[in-house]
């Protein structure tokens, strides 16, 4: 495996816990707290999947998947929200902005998590 993910929320907690998860299924995992670390650290190591939250302060979801898409093509990125209104709402422009056609709601289980990103490595193969 030893797929490279970074995960994008302002939600420490879920950073972390999401971060130790992946590892443990054998992913090499990266977080920002922030859209403008998120893109420093695909400058910095291109991971192959991205998993970005929607809401957070200074750059939302799709932003940071149109940048990212700028930047790294190939990488996969994944939109993630606790609000499951603004996941209907902003989902044809995630698909428009070459994000992934997997919008999950969290809070996620540690299953599910591992199960889309499996998924989303077994393509990269």
């Amino acid at each position: 495996m030893g797929h490279r993910v970074l995960i994008v929320d302002d939600e420490e907690l879920i950073l972390l816990s999401w971060k130790y998860t992946l590892e443990s299924a054998g992913y090499n995992v990266t977080t920002a707290i922030t859209g403008a670390k998120a893109l420093a650290e695909v400058e910095r190591c291109t991971p192959d999947i991205v998993i970005t939250d929607l809401i957070m302060s200074e750059m939302n979801g799709i932003e940071i998947c149109k940048k990212i898409k700028e930047k790294s093509p190939a990488t996969k990125v994944v939109l993630i929200s606790g609000h499951p209104d603004e996941i209907r709402n902003y989902q044809s422009d995630f698909i428009k902005a070459g994000g992934e056609d997997y919008l999950l709601r969290k809070p996620l289980s540690k299953d599910e998590i591992i199960e889309v990103v499996d998924s989303i490595a077994g393509k990269l193969e």
